[in-house]
């Protein structure tokens, strides 16, 4: 019956984890650049079972003939990993000429506070009083890029050259170079919140390159990247998990009404 608490409790605490990643999951269903993230669970190392003799299924029977048989049975479950599913969202045009989709493995780079780069796949853009580009938590891009107060228009090429038309002259002028970044292994990245990652020995040291080369992918303007969620998969595991946790409810309950039971008839 102890075992059946410990393992009952092993269940109680994956499942409620799982339950709070599918949630967080369905509530950034419209953010831009959101990666959906998976929960990876494992069995916890099994203990054995010594059984009775059986007898081998030959022709001969004997004492010689037997041995021992032994079943593993679990001790519960765990988290093994938290993972990101970094495939590529849906890319809708908003006709906004400060949003920007990628459209390959890259990601957008940005100058943190502690002067750390954080990277994202969220391209919603917008300007400060000095006509920096920043993303929406108010991050600069790196490297910088500052439009003139008197653009009156902003074009972006596929391969992230930043030009501006400034008092409606023919010719456009270049002001910036827009930089992607990409890791061998985006999954290992580290989740900072607001949209961003930070890297980690698992994802490897970031390339900073030009959009459209080495597999980077082309930037797209006027269009934005939303989040890769599938939410009628996502309520199914909800449901899958809730079913899962109201099992392990019971479970405990069975338990220590056995344990009460057996108090009981002890004394």
């Amino acid at each position: 019956m102890l075992s059946q608490l410990f393992m009952s409790k092993s269940a109680f605490y994956a499942f409620e984890r799982k339950m709070q990643v599918v949630a967080n999951n369905i509530a950034n269903a419209q953010t831009t650049g959101f990666k959906r993230r998976r929960v990876e669970m494992e069995s916890l190392f099994p203990l054995i079972l010594e059984r009775a003799y059986s007898e081998f299924e030959d022709q001969v029977s004997g004492n010689r003939n037997k041995r021992k048989k032994y079943l593993e049975y679990g001790q519960g479950v765990r988290i093994a990993d938290i993972t990101k599913d970094f495939k590529t969202g849906t890319i809708e045009v908003t006709n906004q000429p400060l949003d920007f989709a990628i459209e390959g493995a890259g990601l957008f780079q940005f100058r943190m506070p502690d002067g750390t780069l954080a990277y994202s796949r969220s391209g919603n853009f917008h300007l400060d009083a000095d006509g920096n580009m920043l993303n929406a938590s108010g991050h600069p891009l790196e490297p910088a890029i500052r439009i003139p107060r008197n653009a009156n228009e902003i074009i972006v090429n596929q391969e992230g050259r930043v030009f501006v038309r400034v008092n409606n002259q023919v010719q456009p002028q270049e002001v910036g170079q827009l930089m992607l970044s990409r890791f061998q292994n985006p999954e290992g990245l580290k989740d900072i919140g607001q949209n961003l990652y930070h890297e980690t020995a698992a994802s490897g040291t970031p390339e900073s390159i030009m959009p459209g080369l080495n597999g980077t992918g082309s930037v797209r303007q006027r269009a934005l990247e939303f989040s890769n969620v599938n939410i009628v998969e996502e309520m199914m595991t909800m449901l899958l998990t809730q079913r899962s946790f109201e099992l392990v409810v019971k479970s405990i309950k069975s338990a220590d009404e056995m344990l009460k039971l057996a108090s009981d008839i002890s004394k």
